[in-house]
């Protein structure tokens, strides 16, 4: 078989004469060329795929399943459809004012709408708002009450101490994953803890308390959890808190709020949190 320059050769020498038998080894030789590229090309995307599926399937067992068919379905070479649009991003305003009763409201962006509170509970608690964020993906944001409160044979606690109990006392059921974290965001200073209750949906809640009230923040998916989580942190760093007027000492005066850098502003609660 001819090479390259062998190739080459023949095909400027005879140009003049009868350039077809040098032509079609040109052209052959350049198809066997363009076949060696693609069969390395295949090599190439196969390997990188089955590396980067096994050191996956390694971090997220949970989720081999899912991982192995989203894997082995995508295409060998290029895209088969445009990349979709991010799910998670936040078009939505999601906010709820102060119920008049010291606990603050608060607002946020996120990728659904508000699709509904709750009333206050006997204990105190309410639901304040439930939103998709997308399919199987819920975000759910609950008022527990005052910290320290009693209902029955349940206390409010601090926040750490409420996600501390579930991680260690979860109710039947469920089972923890892992222990609690501490996580920082404009929502305040929260404790974080992740469990399941035995089927493919898993729960993260972050508990945090503001100014004596007790909050947590959760969110269920059925599937891609960490994913699920970091959307959640991308919603937290959107959250506003909307502290509820103290009343005023002079009778017919208005309850006006205290401004940032007020010294009685109130000031972000630390503690811990748990919706149990």
């Amino acid at each position: 078989m001819p090479s390259l320059v062998r190739t080459g050769a023949r095909a400027a020498g005879t140009l003049a004469d009868d350039p077809t038998g040098a032509l079609l080894d040109l052209a052959l030789v350049l198809s066997l060329l363009a076949g060696v590229a693609v069969v390395l090309h295949v090599a190439r995307v196969l390997w990188w795929r089955e590396r980067t599926l096994r050191r996956l399937v390694r971090d997220f067992p949970e989720q081999a399943d899912d991982l192995r068919r989203a894997f082995r379905s995508a295409p060998l070479w290029g895209p088969s459809t445009p990349a979709p649009a991010d799910p998670y991003v936040r078009a939505h305003e999601v906010a709820v004012a102060p119920l008049g009763d010291g606990r603050p409201g608060w607002s946020l962006r996120a990728p659904g709408p508000n699709a509904g509170g709750g009333d206050i509970g006997p204990d105190g608690s309410r639901q304040d708002a439930r939103v998709t964020l997308t399919a199987g993906v819920h975000l759910l944001v609950v008022c527990l009450g005052r910290v320290g409160s009693r209902w029955r044979e349940h206390e409010v606690l601090p926040a750490a101490a409420r996600a501390e109990r579930f991680a260690t006392q979860p109710p039947d059921g469920w089972r923890a994953l892992g222990p609690v974290d501490r996580v920082d965001s404009p929502l305040g200073t929260g404790w974080r803890v992740t469990a399941s209750a035995g089927g493919p949906s898993v729960l993260t809640d972050t508990h945090v308390d503001r100014d004596g009230w007790a909050f947590v923040v959760g969110v269920l998916s059925s599937s891609w959890h960490a994913r699920a989580v970091e959307a959640l942190d991308g919603i937290l760093a959107t959250w506003v808190w909307h502290d509820d007027a103290p009343a005023s000492p002079v009778p017919g005066v208005p309850r006006t709020p205290p401004t940032a850098g007020d010294p009685g502003a109130p000031a972000v609660g630390t503690a811990p949190h748990d919706r149990h």
